[in-house]
């Protein structure tokens, strides 16, 4: 089977970035969105997933369980930290701070998994963090003060996405996308809803219109989205993956023209000029190193 090409990885966050747009529409908790996101995505996989993969879901050990379980748990800290932290303090800064992931990614990977990582491809990185600060710069404006509770979830927000992405791309090393994905999406949902429980957020009754976007949500985001970085994490690294995502604010703003004929500011043009170069930069980077690599 061949290579897919990772820029796949941008067709992802395309979808991904749908989320922002769908969530506009709602009118549910935050932390109710995300649960019936993950459960709705559970469901759409389960009957395609053990129709395909039946037999590898017998053949799987113990430790590729575990692997998965303890991927979803992060994937639903993540959701939980970073919904909550929107709540408590600004997008700007909530959206800011979440972007973090990459720099946690490539520290991770390179002192734990002994990933290379050059100054080149930590130049990438940097371009494209500087260009989410920008934005973020220009979505704050005129907002007088933040909550520093709200700061700290977004900032463990960044840190829980970034072990997903990390243990992920180790499970993904041995099982296929479908029953990682189902078993990962599984977990987030039951930790989701717990968590629902214990913040006394009611889980029922919501209006019909807020469950065709909670599934819209899961199909588009979930099942069209992270379903895809899934699937590329067996190909590629974690680190690639994470950088790629920050493309994401540029979809978004695209679509909020279309949408809500929301114009981007300066800063919005600024910062996404500058987030497209330095993925471009890091991805003909990775490239470079990886034709040497193969050359020698």
């Amino acid at each position: 089977m061949n290579k897919p090409s990772k820029y796949w990885i941008l067709l992802g966050t395309f979808f991904t970035s749908l989320s922002s747009i769908i969530i506009r529409f709602s009118e549910a908790p935050a932390l109710i969105i995300a649960a019936y996101r993950m459960l709705f995505a559970s469901m759409m996989l389960f009957f395609p997933v053990f129709m395909h993969s039946r037999s590898e879901f017998k053949s799987l050990r113990k430790n590729n369980y575990i692997m998965c379980i303890i991927s979803g748990v992060f994937l639903a800290l993540h959701f939980a930290s970073w919904i909550q932290s929107i709540q408590m303090t600004t997008i700007a800064n909530s959206t800011i701070l979440v972007s973090c992931s990459p720099i946690f990614v490539a520290a991770i990977n390179y002192f734990l998994l002994k990933e290379k990582i050059t100054m080149k491809m930590v130049s990438g990185i940097a371009m494209s963090f500087l260009g989410t600060l920008i934005i973020g710069m220009g979505s704050s404006q005129g907002v007088k003060s933040s909550m520093m509770v709200g700061n700290i979830l977004a900032f463990m927000g960044a840190v829980f996405v970034a072990g997903y992405l990390i243990i992920g791309g180790v499970a993904r090393k041995s099982i296929s996308a479908g029953p990682y994905v189902f078993i990962v999406y599984s977990v987030s949902a039951i930790v989701l809803f717990v968590m629902c429980f214990i913040t006394g957020t009611p889980v029922y009754p919501y209006p019909i219109k807020e469950y065709l976007l909670f599934f819209l949500l899961s199909f588009f985001s979930s099942i069209l989205g992270h379903t895809v970085y899934n699937y590329l994490m067996k190909y590629f690294s974690s680190t690639l993956i994470s950088v790629s995502t920050l493309s994401e604010p540029i979809f978004a703003s695209f679509m909020a023209i279309l949408v809500f004929k929301e114009i981007p500011s300066l800063y919005t043009i600024i910062g996404g000029i500058i987030i497209l170069a330095g993925i471009y930069y890091y991805i003909i980077t990775q490239n470079t190193a990886m034709t040497k690599k193969m050359g020698q």
